[in-house]
């Protein structure tokens, strides 16, 4: 337990708030400082003396006079001051526990090392500070030998992977010092505000993680009370947990303790892992037998001197005998992240392990990569794009069916392609995915994946499979090229790396107007752009619609949504008029879509999702038709015949329609495609050679967009009348609204 009676008379701390920087207005976080002040307040609500607590900020303008109101004495937060308050102030405290909180940007800068920002860092030279430094410095001459029991670090920061074209721009993270560890056994508790290759969110002007970190300290005890930060971290895991199953939130926070207990541990997420079960004993057997076997090939110390190399790699502290035995290794490799196959990797080099050791590594802890593999995987994916991260998910797709990849996420997509299970003597599924990958992509990461894709299957021994496979996708690359598809590259379902959506809600009184919201979304990262809660008319709306998407920056591919009610998807929002700087429609400038706020709900996990997930692979001729003559239930029927149906479209007239809207909506699909005008004279081949007989469904939204700008000045043309239903369940109405932030 780290439960301490303390006298909080005796605690230090230091505290850094980063808002501004040196870079552009974007670069700039508006929260930062509002998460000192919280952390001082709590810190002297416990009985913390004010001049105990040293603080260090770049405020935004808008916040320097609460920082200020708050904290009269803080000093800038440049690399220079954090420096001299870590390295030289830190040795006049006389206490008993210190606590080191940082708030600000973070990234995982080459190497995969984290970084956090220095308020001197810009768009083209991001500076920072080595994050574990941290802990390293409270452990050398730099804190007093007698002056400090314990330490609590607090990061509250991203430790996402940059982006390709700036990964480049990052400095190396500078370490706070390079002095020897003098006291390695003093206690340190690491509270992280997401795992590596994560984004820390942001919420109402406030790190998420920090307002339930704060919360749950306040709900820890008064002042004088004893403070549990197991209990402290459990209750900050279980809010997570609440986030993460109402959709809005995918942080995982972690914890690390040093030596609180006399021991070293990482605090998991979720309840503890729960006994082997027979199949896994049986193969943890086998991986001490295996252990046991390399060990006697080389008794010459080799396993002191695999447990140094591991100590670079692993999260725990090897155990504490003289002499490791198999069974000792084989345990704390299990207890650390890829740390069976990292163990094997160590004691064997350079030849490969057999395929039965490789499933039991496998089996134990679902992995096959070496942890520095892993590491360099992830920050591998980090630089490539969204769009090069949707490519990689989508060769998965292709080759084995892998529908659910968040490529959003490097880490995540790492992990799920990790997940399938190399069979016996075969190439792994990942390193097929990245060959082929690489093959199309053709530019700088990839050829880094396909430099790292080799040196796994060297460790393997399997590159002669490796070159089977990286000539198959040279040849596959090719036909790619040659049928002139790597245009559809890089799109996923909605065609768009960013999207506008708009809540339009019904009208409820004469003259149809309305009350409205709008958000910008990129990935996880969603923010209110607008809130109109008197109604307002169509027109007024149109307006409002305009200036937000004037303030926003303008790309052909961004997703313009309006979530309505099913009576309202006949409103045709893509003809709206723009009028600055040139008078055009709203569909001309973007891809503009329609999605429905009714019948979803339910089937949020059943055949709405199922039917979506086939709009990433299929294409326009899967699209059902539905022929006007269609009653409700008779359309009903027509869709529910094959529930992997991705859409339908139709050409019924105005009088009909609501019955098919309703029909679909229920029926659980996703895409519909139908023709504005109120009685059309278009039949099915029409409107599929409009749309293009082969075209791929994910590229509907950019393709209507098109036919809107080629028939603009036509009002006959069937083009600027084709609407598009396309409600992807995984991008829904950020409601709660969650903020990505540092």
């Amino acid at each position: 337990m780290t439960a301490v009676e303390h006298d909080w008379r005796r605690t230090h701390a230091v505290i850094v708030a980063v808002e501004r920087y040196n870079g552009s207005d974007e670069l700039n976080l508006d929260g930062p400082v509002h998460d000192a002040i919280g952390m001082r307040t709590w810190l002297t609500g416990r009985g913390v003396p004010p001049e105990n607590i040293q603080l260090l900020a770049s405020p935004m303008e808008r916040n320097r006079a609460a920082l200020e109101a708050a904290h009269p004495g803080y000093r800038p937060a440049e690399r220079a001051d954090v420096r001299k308050v870590f390295r030289e102030g830190l040795r006049e405290i006389d206490g008993d526990w210190l606590w080191i909180y940082w708030a600000g940007h973070g990234v995982q800068a080459p190497g995969g090392r984290w970084s956090l920002l220095y308020p001197e860092a810009s768009d083209t030279d991001l500076q920072g500070l080595a994050a574990d430094s941290l802990v390293d410095l409270v452990r050398t001459g730099h804190l007093p030998w007698d002056a400090v029991d314990r330490v609590t670090v607090i990061i509250d920061a991203c430790r996402q992977a940059l982006p390709a074209g700036i990964h480049e721009l990052a400095d190396d993270p500078q370490p706070l010092t390079t002095e020897t560890q003098t006291r390695p056994e003093r206690p340190v508790y690491w509270m992280r505000a997401c795992r590596a290759g994560a984004v820390a969110m942001e919420q109402e002007g406030s790190g998420r993680f920090t307002s339930v970190l704060l919360r749950q300290l306040e709900a820890a005890g008064d002042a004088g009370a004893a403070l549990d930060l197991d209990r402290v971290g459990k209750g900050v895991r279980d809010e997570f947990a609440r986030f993460r199953e109402a959709g809005s939130s995918r942080q995982y926070p972690t914890m690390h303790v040093s030596n609180w207990e006399q021991q070293e541990r990482t605090v998991r997420l979720g309840p503890p892992a729960p006994p082997l079960d027979p199949e896994k004993r049986r193969f943890r057997e086998a991986l001490v037998l295996e252990v046991s076997g390399l060990l006697a090939a080389d008794p010459a110390g080799s396993a002191a001197r695999a447990a140094a190399r591991l100590c670079e790699q692993f999260t725990t502290t090897p155990p504490v005998t003289r002499s490791l035995s198999a069974e000792e290794l084989v345990d704390w490799a299990l207890d650390n992240p890829h740390g069976t196959v990292t163990l094997l990797a160590e004691l064997s080099a350079p030849g490969p392990v057999g395929a039965e050791i490789r499933k039991a590594c496998h089996v134990l802890q679902g992995t096959w990569l070496t942890r520095a593999e892993y590491v360099e995987l992830v920050a591998l994916l980090g630089r490539l794009d969204e769009r090069g991260r949707y490519d990689v998910a989508a060769e998965a797709r292709a080759l084995f069916g892998l529908v659910d990849l968040a490529f959003h996420d490097p880490a995540g997509l790492a992990d799920a392609l990790e997940e399938l299970l190399p069979k016996p003597d075969q190439l792994p599924q990942l390193l097929r995915v990245v060959e082929r990958f690489a093959a199309v992509d053709d530019g700088a990461v990839a050829a880094d994946l396909r430099a790292w894709s080799l040196r796994c299957a060297e460790r393997l021994g399997m590159e002669g499979q490796l070159k089977e496979r990286r000539g198959e996708a040279k040849e596959y690359a090719e036909s790619v090229k040659s049928a002139g598809l790597t245009q559809d590259r890089g799109a996923p379902p909605g065609g768009s790396w960013g999207s506008v959506q708009i809540r339009l809600r019904p009208s409820n009184e004469p003259g149809q107007r309305r009350t409205y919201e709008v958000w910008a979304r990129r990935g996880e990262d969603v923010n209110s752009l607008a809130k109109v809660d008197t109604p307002a008319t169509l027109e007024e709306i149109r307006q409002g619609v305009e200036a937000v998407l004037n303030a926003q920056p303008y790309t052909p591919d961004t997703l313009v949504e309006f979530f309505v009610s099913s009576t309202d998807l006949e409103l045709a929002v893509h003809r709206w008029q723009l009028a600055q700087p040139v008078k055009r429609h709203l569909g001309t400038d973007y891809p503009v879509v329609m999605r429905c706020t009714e019948f979803r709900e339910p089937q949020r996990h059943d055949l709405w999702k199922r039917r979506w997930k086939r709009v990433g692979a299929a294409d326009t001729r899967e699209l059902r038709w539905l022929p006007d003559h269609m009653d409700c239930g008779e359309v009903y029927a027509a869709v529910q015949q094959t529930v992997d149906t991705p859409g339908a479209m139709t050409a019924t007239p105005l009088r009909s329609r609501p019955d098919v809207f309703n029909a679909c909506l229920f029926g659980g699909v996703p895409v519909l495609i139908w023709h504005g005008e109120a009685e059309p004279s278009i039949a099915e081949d029409e409107v599929r050679k409009l749309l293009g007989e082969e075209r791929p469904l994910r590229s509907l939204p950019q393709r209507l967009r098109e036919l809107r700008s080629d028939s603009d000045s036509y009002k006959s043309h069937h083009g600027r009348h084709m609407a598009l239903l396309w409600d992807d369940p995984h991008r829904p109405l950020p409601d709660p609204l969650d903020l990505s932030a540092p």
